[in-house]
């Protein structure tokens, strides 16, 4: 349980808590080799081209894009000094690495997409939770994380079937986000989140959405496929916002289960990822 709690916070201000890790370590020739080393030795496909995602999934790769399988994700990840998954992640971005985005899928069950989303309410637990979850990290040593808001206020497209919202976070004087997209599917959820600074942030969020209109449920397997005698999720959308199963199955609680998410496990992107980014663009233009 408690590790199901750990993953979805640690996804729901994913990737990036390296932030100028990487960068730093360019700096080290020995580390940096490495560090290319590993990017060069992963099999990247790029786009166009359709692949499949998963067993129920389509992705096309637009022009200019690049994918890679769970397998080549995870050691990117560690590259990224990311933990590990114990699902199945699918890298996608463009060449030049101004963004990236993760796909992954869970089973939840179906999600009933009949609840009405109360704003004000969800960013008030949120900010209460995290009040307590500030107290664990200075206990740590670790820098207060405050929440300022919403950078984009949760929004349900039914004829899409996409859940998207987006936090802004601000700790050690840096502000950052992770944008986040769930693709209801007929017994689960396929969540795409973005990974990017804060710069051209609208636009960078505009183009992520384009390109995540490239993921397709299979014909039998998409919201509108649900049958009766399928699986269904005991939550809905509200829920997904907070680590979706990990926060309803504990017995404390929806939100004691936020908070606990909080205390140790919510991370965000910080404004030194661009110069990360800028960096590895450099490296695939000399590889090109």
């Amino acid at each position: 349980m408690f590790n199901n709690i750990k993953r979805a916070f640690m996804v729901s201000f994913l990737i990036l808590s390296f932030s100028g890790v990487l960068f730093a370590n360019a700096q080290n020739n020995e580390q940096q080799s490495e560090e290319l080393k590993i990017l060069q030795s992963l099999h990247w496909v790029y786009g166009p081209k359709v692949v499949k995602v998963g067993n129920n999934a389509t992705f096309k790769i637009p022009s200019g894009y690049m994918f890679l399988y769970p397998q080549d994700t995870a050691k990117i990840m560690e590259v990224f000094h990311n933990p590990p998954s114990n699902k199945d992640e699918y890298y996608f971005g463009p060449k030049n690495f101004k963004w990236f985005g993760i796909f992954s899928y869970e089973d939840t069950g179906h999600i009933k997409d009949d609840e009405k989303i109360d704003a004000d309410k969800l960013i008030n637990s949120i900010k209460e939770g995290n009040k307590q979850s500030n107290k664990i990290r200075i206990e740590k040593g670790w820098e207060p994380l405050h929440i300022i808001g919403w950078k984009y206020k949760p929004f349900y497209d039914k004829e899409t079937n996409r859940l998207s919202w987006a936090i802004e976070a601000q700790s050690g004087g840096k502000e950052g986000i992770n944008y986040n997209t769930r693709i209801l599917g007929r017994t689960g959820v396929t969540s795409a989140i973005l990974v990017t600074g804060l710069t051209n942030l609208s636009s960078t969020v505009d183009a992520f959405n384009k390109v995540v209109n490239g993921y397709k449920f299979n014909d039998d397997q998409q919201y509108s496929s649900f049958v009766e005698g399928d699986k269904v999720a005991k939550y809905g959308l509200a829920a997904l916002i907070a680590g979706g199963a990990a926060a309803i199955a504990t017995k404390k609680g929806f939100w004691a289960a936020l908070v606990v998410g909080l205390k140790v496990f919510w991370k965000f992107i910080v404004a030194g990822v661009v110069a990360i980014f800028a960096f590895l663009g450099k490296f695939f233009k000399r590889r090109d």
